[in-house]
């Protein structure tokens, strides 16, 4: 599964860089750290799914879901937030998102969504 994430932390960034170590069904193939480079990485790494963290300090994790989306991006784009999701899920839904992760308390549901969009068998 080829994943590029959008995020401007470096530290969260490492966090989940962290996560997906050793992990066969994950090929990290690059990451973002503004709107801009997450929609011209999108058509260049071809990625299967792009984790899209919703606050970047140069544009709007939203913009890149909506930018995604117009530009013909047909994979997966699931949300890493730490914002209220009962609010800003159904919103991002909206601008394109397939899914909505909270970035301290949904990682070992990404982990497996993650698995079985890659053809394993989910541990959870």
């Amino acid at each position: 599964m080829r994943v590029l994430l959008v995020e401007d932390s470096e530290f969260i960034r490492t966090q989940f860089l962290r996560l997906f170590e050793g992990l066969a069904f994950v090929e990290v193939v690059g990451y973002a750290d503004s709107e801009e480079d997450a929609v011209q990485a999108i058509p260049a790494l071809k990625p299967d799914v792009v984790l899209v963290d919703l606050n970047l300090q140069v544009g709007s994790g939203m913009h890149v879901l909506s930018r995604a989306r117009r530009g013909g991006y047909t994979g997966k784009l699931w949300v890493l937030s730490s914002r209220d999701p009962d609010f800003y899920r159904s919103l991002c839904e909206k601008h394109g998102a397939d899914g909505f992760y909270d970035k301290a308390h949904d990682q070992l549901q990404l982990l497996d969504d993650l698995r079985v969009l890659a053809g394993e068998k989910p541990v959870f």
